[in-house]
């Protein structure tokens, strides 16, 4: 009986391996996103802290020299890439005499991207799910406060964003309107995190502004209002949206650059950073998003302390809240109840059970600082 060859086998075995090395980086990306959620220390202390920054601060501060949003010139030109390059495909297909061989070759190259492109994500954006809290940062105490403590940050926000509204511009339907440019506006996305990387030094990050989408108005029919794009480190903003609530989208989008993912801590850090902003179109941006969770907070528990609440809001703050219901009421629709069921499973596959409900839990954390600290500003 002949024995095996095992020099043979050994060969055959690293010659198949050599084929499949593309997974590598997949492989990598699985494994943090099955440990990370185990280790918070660790996903804090390392990634977060050092691997995140390294990559996105070069990478943020270039992206960030150019205008325009890249992420959306890549959106228009992905779909005549794809049938370009699949077009290309077929071509190279038919005319091959090694046909298994050419699609082999084209499904690694594939491999490769999407392997690539899947540790890349977690590195710069789906780690940071993971790391510690926010509250746990800078010292909160999240557990259940009481309705009459509600009411009075509710009552304490109306009265900051009818006070900021008055240094505001108005159009002609009295609604409120950027006081500078647009592009201005969003190059000072970044002002108040300046301000509190001083305390929090978590904060700091390369990336000062936010891209206008052009687009925007078609976008508006899935319902968002902002993006970050983490394989660029790119803040994009919906800029057809009312001009009242860009400041708070850009600033809240500025917060994934500096390494938070949940969308409740971003919606915080956006608050907290626009009421120390030196523009008075971000600090009213600000206090108006934040009265907003918390409001339909105390709507939801007692519409009695939610009507005492809504008494301090000034007439102007309330026609920008109408106008906001009436924007977006014409884009109700199939496309973005579908648009928010596929943002609430991708949020539940980061580990957030809430899924879209984590943006309203920001109201445990406005909550927790306003009880600690008052309003910043």
């Amino acid at each position: 009986m002949d024995r095996p060859d095992f020099k043979k086998i050994s060969f055959s075995a690293l010659r198949l391996m050599k084929h499949f090395i593309f997974l590598i980086p997949a492989v990598v990306a699985v494994l943090l996103y099955l440990l990370l959620p185990h280790s918070p220390e660790f996903t804090e202390s390392v990634v977060s802290k050092w691997v995140f920054r390294s990559l996105s601060i070069p990478i943020g501060a270039i992206t960030s020299l150019l205008p325009f949003s890249i992420t959306e010139v890549l959106a228009v030109l992905a779909v005549p890439a794809v049938l370009f390059l699949a077009g290309l495909f077929i071509f190279k297909l038919i005319r091959s005499k090694k046909r298994i061989i050419t699609a082999f070759k084209a499904g690694k190259i594939t491999g490769w991207i999407l392997s690539v492109a899947l540790l890349l994500y977690m590195l710069l954006h789906g780690a940071n799910f993971y790391r510690k809290p926010a509250s746990e940062l800078i010292g909160l105490d999240t557990s259940q406060k009481s309705a009459e403590l509600l009411q009075e940050l509710c009552t304490e926000l109306a009265k900051r964003a009818s006070s900021e509204r008055q240094n505001l511009k108005e159009n002609e339907n009295g609604t409120a309107v950027l006081s500078q440019s647009l592009s201005k506006t969003l190059k000072m996305a970044g002002e108040g995190y300046k301000t509190l990387q001083k305390e929090y030094p978590f904060l700091w990050g390369a990336v000062g502004r936010a891209k206008p989408v052009r687009l925007s108005h078609w976008w508006s029919y899935t319902g968002i209002t902002g993006m970050y794009f983490p394989f660029i480190v790119e803040a994009n903003v919906n800029i057809d949206q009312p001009e009242f609530d860009i400041p708070a989208t850009a600033a809240h989008e500025i917060a994934h650059t500096r390494g938070f993912a949940r969308e409740d801590e971003c919606n915080f850090f956006a608050f907290l950073s626009c009421l120390v902003s030196p523009s008075a179109d971000y600090r009213y941006s600000g206090a108006l998003m934040a009265y907003v969770y918390c409001s339909n907070a105390l709507y939801a528990y007692d519409k009695d302390m939610w009507s005492a609440a809504y008494q301090h809001l000034s007439d102007g703050v309330k026609r920008d809240l109408a106008e906001r219901s009436r924007y977006w009421k014409q884009f109700e629709g199939e496309i973005q109840k579908t648009a928010d069921k596929v943002n609430d499973k991708f949020i539940q596959s980061q580990g957030d059970d809430d899924g879209v409900l984590s943006y309203d839990r920001v109201v445990e954390l406005l909550l927790a600082y306003y009880e600690k600290e008052g309003l910043p500003g």
